[in-house]
């Protein structure tokens, strides 16, 4: 990219209205880590960088499904039938994998931990060290899989000894995810979520990429947001993203031939550097942040609606000291629940 592109860049990563990511920072004597405060930044050294890298291996969501799973002897095990991934966290616990007829008898589908998975040199197939006996509990059985019953999170944790239980309310097929219509704050349709991307080396989503509608963006173009920018309503059925026109046309938009450089480690760590979220500050504890640690309303209100419903009780606020504090100004009707659109207007409207 040139220099002059990069200022442009670097000038709308200072921007508080910014929600995006902009790429391909290679001029001289910029300061990528330059943050929103003018606060001095930490550094990362060249040599930093390229270890970070070295072991970072994204992969497409929509290609690790379907991809096939060998043993470490180059024994063809099956195929990867879908992923479980934590809308709040980016977590990908489990990844479904369906056994060739003959592996086992009877049951084809097991989940196994996403740390257990490797991707091979080639990038195009995934290595599995198989463990039948850790596999016994691991069944999940294809009546209920096809009737997209949940599955049994807390089960499958205890059998792979994950200490931290998985908050199985918030796992979702990425099968699920990609394509999905995405609400703006209005709750009109803005546009659908096009892929995920997966680091396979930490388990997580690094991000989503999102497919602007042409009303928005004309021609369709996408972008990048960490998954924990969307927000789930009250019914789990819709994904909101809480983002106007303004903030959107001053985003850098991805190409098609920017997928194919997702394991570059100059494209992540450019990612990296100029991954920036901006939601309105929470006043003065914000015990809450966005995917990128800004402090955000949002991100809060997530936290502190622990049954997911879409609206906070008085209890639920006990975690944040402020928020109880502040409950007769936010349940302003006194119906004893706080919606997420009452608590971001409130704070919204206090830090003006």
């Amino acid at each position: 990219m040139r220099n002059s592109s990069v200022s442009k860049l670097l000038k709308l990563a200072l921007i508080p209205a910014v929600v995006g990511v902009a790429v391909s920072a290679n001029a001289a004597g910029s300061n990528p880590n330059q943050s929103q405060t003018g606060a001095a930044p930490t550094s990362m050294s060249s040599s930093q960088i390229r270890s970070e890298n070295a072991a970072y291996r994204a992969v497409r969501a929509s290609e690790m499904i379907g991809m096939n799973v060998n043993s470490p002897e180059r024994k063809d095990l099956g195929e990867i039938k879908d992923v479980i991934v934590n809308m709040n966290t980016g977590d990908v616990r489990y990844a479904v994998l369906e056994f060739d007829p003959g592996i086992f008898k009877g049951e084809r589908l097991f989940a196994v931990p996403a740390k257990e998975l490797d991707l091979a040199p080639d990038r195009k197939t995934l290595v599995y060290k198989m463990s039948p006996e850790r596999l016994e509990n691991a069944r999940i059985d294809q009546a209920s899989w096809d009737k997209r019953t949940p599955l049994d999170m807390d089960n499958l944790d205890k059998n792979w000894g994950i200490a931290k239980p998985t908050d199985g309310a918030r796992a979702h097929r990425a099968s699920d995810l990609i394509g999905k219509d995405v609400n703006g704050r209005n709750g009109k349709d803005i546009g659908d979520i096009k892929d995920l991307v997966i680091n396979l080396q930490d388990q997580k989503v690094h991000y989503a990429v999102l497919a602007f509608d042409p009303g928005w963006t004309s021609p369709e173009k996408l972008y990048a947001f960490p998954l924990r920018s969307f927000n789930l309503t009250g019914d789990r059925d819709e994904v909101v993203l809480d983002i106007d026109k303004a903030r959107l046309q001053q985003m850098k938009s991805l190409t098609v031939q920017d997928f194919a450089r997702l394991n570059d480690p100059a494209w992540k760590a450019d990612m990296d550097r100029y991954f920036v979220t901006v939601f309105p500050v929470v006043p003065q504890d914000r015990n809450a942040t966005d995917a990128t640690g800004t402090s955000s309303p949002s991100a809060l209100f997530g936290q502190l609606d622990t049954d997911e419903n879409g609206t906070l009780s008085k209890s639920e606020t006990k975690a944040n000291s402020q928020v109880q504090r502040q409950w007769s100004q936010l349940d302003k009707d006194g119906n004893g629940q706080v919606t997420r659109k009452e608590f971001t207007t409130h704070y919204a409207s206090n830090s003006k």
